[in-house]
């Protein structure tokens, strides 16, 4: 660890170095330097994305979100700089550029026109999408973003979502979007599929600082993000830097948890450009479980249930970083970079699928990396025609080990015998029937491409194009020989072809689009295997699999502006979604196991009906409602389940006819832009929908909630924002969250079983502050998490963590 901390250490200072610049020698560069300046209110509010020019040179630039902006290399003399936005009033002023010039402070006044239309104006991206004919939630987290919330917790809040997780830091995470989850929900960044980018760059690595705005599409997925996605969609879209920065943060609280993030740009005059980030995080995730499954055993196996004890073998280790270079706002492209993105991570396992099979022992190792290429250019060849290809290669490690075989309990001690010797499984590990040290190796190639052209104002065509190759390699030391020595792989490859239409009529109040995926995928699975004949004599050989698929699908989106203010949408296709390498080959470094009967496509036929109303304003008061009426026919749901007779393994399986339907809805309330209001609540039924088996009997829990899914949830939270506490020009903010579960069942209404039949209603409260120093650059958090300590349960009623605090220092240096 401490190599990886100290060359951390000095890439952070040669990139400190290079972002703060060395003067050059000779006299021509002397004659000219950077120009830097801020752009703030009298009260000394950053005004930010305004305009800069400068008239007589012909240079323009944006300031950045903290008001910030710079005209690299720039002669000497003096300057009229001219500065506009939709927040203030447009100004000229004459600054005299030297070479000992300090950064300038332009003051400027607000805009004469009503807070309604800035707010308007300022959030038109947000507004655009919204907008379009998706079921669509836009969510922004610039206000939020320096307090110690990850963005899973953020997407938590959402309308329509629910993530589920099995524990804490590091625990696996499932995203849910009105009752449909797993991977029938894709995530993207920027645009392109997370899974580009390994496990460096997931969500919860991603600072929420570093985000300009989260997409979620419930339902219909628009046809540029070319993915087999089923339910819905999580696009992040990253802030794009205009100028040099720098930004650390460092967050400590519970549990001995520990998370530390760096990130920064650095951009020259001619388009060259660097970014990066690093990050590290660590917890023990020792909290405190209770309940009928926590329980104490004896040599002789009787068990002292209803216990209260704390978690002792699930710390979790990752750390990683990703570079990369290229070139911006250029001639010849609106952005190339090359890059990579490296990581690690170590995973003790305290449970298997329920809480009721303690390990002691047993757990995981990851290594990855991920060479990626990215090229985007509006314009290309010809004017209206755009360009975008990504692709990337990755290589991925993951092992289990389990060779220990000593039974504990939740004691936190081995179970013993009277002379003290630990009690032992017959298997020697912990979970299965051998020990195990199994090791995959993973190579996946991915490459994306959009074409788009606009014919003219009011009509655009995009063809998007996705190659997918997943090849999983498998080594066990102690495997039979015989076994390893047989070819043991499997290969999964997926191409999707989209073609998407958009038409805007009637002066922009009349918005369609309509679209088309193609779908194909490959699978072979190469299976070593044991067979004994009549006489006891073994025999070895290699079972191959293969399976092929060949879909399409279609959809459309409608929006129509009754008035400025008030929008209706629809939208409907016929989707497909096809099983994704873990659900096909399952994954032994989370007790998964591959499917006991060959998985097959879901198909979802999905229709959304909605209004988007407002903001209307009132004075400082504005208000804004959003809702959403769905409907999912999914044929064979593709469900993770809990094995039949086990505690350790779950895997999935094809859950035959599925009905989802329901609704969503969000109200917002802001009052001067100082204190906010939001409540949203989703209510879905996602009902077994298939009445017969294949003998004819009736299944008795036909148009049943499905098991393992919640069916009521929302979430209401309250923030309020102030200036001036202790210090001027100081910034504070608190909030306060509620997010309520009602209690849903683990298995089927009619089944009987362990650890939890019903996991109850829970609603736990988060609360927190956070500081913002004068001059913007230091920013401390505060926040209390699950305050009541009420327990809380997800996945097959595996418990999260109670009561907690974290803190969290966030540092601009430049």
């Amino acid at each position: 660890m401490i190599k990886y901390c100290t060359i951390l250490l000095f890439f952070l200072i040669g990139f400190y170095t290079q972002a703060k610049g060395t003067p050059k020698s000779n006299a021509n560069n002397l004659s000219k330097t950077p120009l830097k300046g801020i752009i703030a209110f009298e009260d000394g509010n950053p005004v930010s994305y305004a305009t800069v020019v400068i008239k007589s040179v012909n240079r323009h630039t944006l300031t950045d979100d903290k008001g910030k902006f710079e005209f690299a290399s720039l002669a000497l003399g003096e300057y009229e700089i001219e500065v506009s936005s939709v927040e203030i009033k447009p100004e000229v002023f004459k600054v005299n550029h030297t070479a000992a010039q300090e950064t300038v402070v332009l003051t400027v006044a607000p805009a004469l026109f009503s807070l309604s239309e800035v707010v308007v104006r300022g959030n038109s991206r947000k507004r655009d999408i919204e907008t379009r004919g998706f079921a669509v939630s836009v969510v922004e987290p610039e206000k939020i973003s320096l307090q110690s919330i990850q963005t899973n917790e953020l997407l938590d809040r959402t309308v329509g979502v629910r993530i589920r997780q099995d524990g804490g830091l590091g625990s696996r995470t499932n995203y849910n979007i009105n009752g449909l989850s797993g991977d029938a929900i894709k995530i993207f960044i920027d645009g392109v599929p997370a899974s580009n980018f390994g496990s460096a760059f997931s969500l919860n690595s991603i600072p929420s600082s570093l985000i300009e705005r989260i997409e979620i599409y419930k339902g219909v997925v628009p046809g540029n993000l070319s993915e087999d996605a089923l339910g819905g969609a999580i696009n992040i879209i990253l802030k794009k830097k205009n100028r040099n920065s720098l930004v650390a943060s460092y967050s400590t609280g519970s549990f001995n948890t520990h998370q530390a993030n760096v990130s920064g740009s650095l951009r020259n005059e001619k388009g060259l450009t660097v970014e990066a980030s690093a990050f590290y995080n660590f917890s023990d995730n020792n909290y405190k479980v209770w309940g009928e499954s926590i329980a104490f055993k004896d040599y002789k196996g009787r068990v002292d249930a209803n216990q209260t004890a704390r978690r002792f073998h699930d710390s979790y280790e990752s750390y990683g970083t990703r570079v990369s270079a290229g070139f911006t706002k250029v001639k010849w492209a609106d952005q190339f970079f090359i890059g990579g993105i490296f990581s690690k991570n170590y995973k003790e396992m305290q449970h298997g699928s329920t809480m009721d099979a303690v390990y002691g022992d047993r757990h995981t190792r990851r290594n990855s990396a991920v060479f990626t290429l990215n090229y985007d250019k509006k314009d290309f060849l010809t004017k209206g025609l755009s360009f975008k290809i990504d692709a990337s290669h990755s290589l991925l490690s993951r092992q289990v080990i389990d060779t220990v075989g000593v039974m504990y309990d939740w004691s936190g001690n081995p179970i013993r015998y009277p002379d003290g010797s630990p009690v032992r499984y017959n298997s020697g590990a912990e979970v299965g029937s051998a020990k195990t040290t199994a090791k995959n190796d993973e190579k996946t190639y991915v490459l994306r491409s959009n074409i788009g052209y606009n014919i003219n104002k009011g009509n655009t065509v995009y063809v998007n194009y996705m190659f997918n190759d997943f090849v999983r390699s498998t080594f066990d030391e102690y495997l039979q020989p015989e076994l390893q020595r047989l070819s043991n792989t499997r290969d999964l490859r997926k191409n999707i072809v989209a073609a998407t239409y958009e038409n805007i009529v009637m002066d922009g109040k009349l918005r369609s689009s309509i679209f088309y995926k193609h779908y194909f995928q490959r699978m072979v699975s190469n299976e070593p295997y044991r067979n004994d004949n009549a006489q006891g004599i073994p025999s070895y050989d290699v079972r191959r699999i293969m399976n092929n698929v060949d879909f399409g699908g279609y959809g459309f989106t409608v929006s129509y502006a009754l008035r400025k203010n008030l929008h209706l949408m629809a939208s409907a296709e016929k989707a497909i979604r096809l099983p994704n390498a873990n659900e096909v080959f399952g994954n032994i470094t989370e007790n998964l196991l591959p499917p006991a009967a060959q998985l097959k496509p879901e198909t979802s036929y999905n229709a959304n009906l909605g209004a988007n109303i407002g903001p209307y304003f009132f004075g400082e008061h504005s208000l804004k409602i959003q809702a959403t009426l769905f409907f999912r026919d999914t044929r064979g749901m593709i469900r993770e389940a809990v094995r039949a007779g086990s505690f350790d393994y779950t895997q999935f399986e094809n859950l035959e006819n599925v009905l989802s339907r329901g609704v969503d809805a969000e109200f917002i309330y802001n009052y001067a832009d100082k204190f906010n209001f939001s409540f949203n609540i989703s209510k879905f039924d996602v009902l077994f929908n298939t009445e017969f088996d294949q003998l004819g009997a009736r299944y008795e829990y036909y148009r049943m909630q499905i098991r393992n899914e919640p069916s009521l949830k929302f979430n209401s939270n309250l923030s309020y924002y102030f200036d001036n506490l202790f210090l001027k020009k100081s910034k504070t903010s608190f909030y306060a969250n509620i997010n309520y579960v009602k209690a849903f069942r683990r298995n089927w209404p009619n089944v009987g079983g362990t650890n939890l039949a019903i996991i109850p209603t829970q609603y736990p409260i988060d609360a927190g502050l956070s500081y913002t120093f004068p001059g913007h650059k230091i920013v401390l958090g505060l926040d209390a998490k699950n305050i009541f300590n009420q327990q809380i349960f997800d996945n097959f009623g595996l418990q999260k963590p109670g009561r907690s605090f974290f803190g969290k220092i966030t540092y601009f240096i430049l």
